[in-house]
């Protein structure tokens, strides 16, 4: 469950702007947040490149994802492992084919202890809680670095990558407090594309075991 849940809070794009930036940082910063806001859907193809420094090897993953704000995600992991996540606004769902296996969780349990997770949602502002580090804009991509406001047991800084020109986000970084990073680029983006709620629904398979921890707090 852990590795999966990195790879959703890493998914997170710039809030509201900060006064301590340059002139042009902030206006950098405010173009990707009016882009933000002006997304309701995204469908795109996701590559996750997951750096565990124990094993100090390097984990890739692709897939696909479809976002609905507020609250609504699903992501298809097509390889190595076949995994599949669907988030509505009160539950997510893990499924794992080859294990047999699904896990439900309270979708309260996961925001409630993770900025980055709300924001994604559609529900915060990522700089409620994180400060801007650095802007910066070459080879037509803009990067935004950012860092806990206060002590976080488990992120130490986040990276965004947005086009310069559209302002749309392209891929992130998150790094923890153990030395490891978990990278995801995307491609084939579409934005405000109609995704039906059926989406983001999901029936256990026939026997498969379910790990139910949504009534438990």
């Amino acid at each position: 469950m852990n590795k999966i849940l990195v790879f959703i809070f890493a998914l997170v794009f710039a809030g509201s702007s900060v006064n301590a930036l340059a002139s042009e940082e902030q206006k950098a910063l405010d173009a990707i947040q009016k882009q933000y806001e002006s997304v309701k859907t995204i469908t795109a193809r996701f590559v996750q490149k997951s750096y565990v420094k124990t094993m100090n090897q390097t984990l890739e993953a692709h897939g696909k994802v479809q976002i609905k704000k507020p609250g609504k995600m699903k992501w298809v992991y097509n390889a190595p492992e076949p995994q599949v996540l669907v988030s509505n606004d009160k539950i997510l769902w893990l499924y794992v084919p080859d294990e047999g296996q699904v896990t439900k969780v309270p979708v309260e349990s996961i925001y409630s202890s993770n900025t980055p997770a709300l924001f994604l949602a559609g529900k915060g502002k990522l700089t409620n809680s994180f400060n801007v580090v650095t802007v910066s804009n070459e080879n037509g991509l803009i990067t935004v670095v950012l860092v806990p406001k206060e002590e976080d047991n488990s992120i130490d800084r986040l990276v965004l990558v947005a086009n310069s020109k559209s302002y749309q986000i392209v891929g992130s970084t998150v790094y923890d407090k153990l030395g490891n990073r978990t990278e995801i680029d995307f491609s084939d983006v579409q934005i405000n594309k109609k995704i039906s709620e059926s989406t983001f629904q999901f029936a256990v398979p026939e026997g498969v075991e379910l790990l139910d921890y949504s009534s438990k707090q």
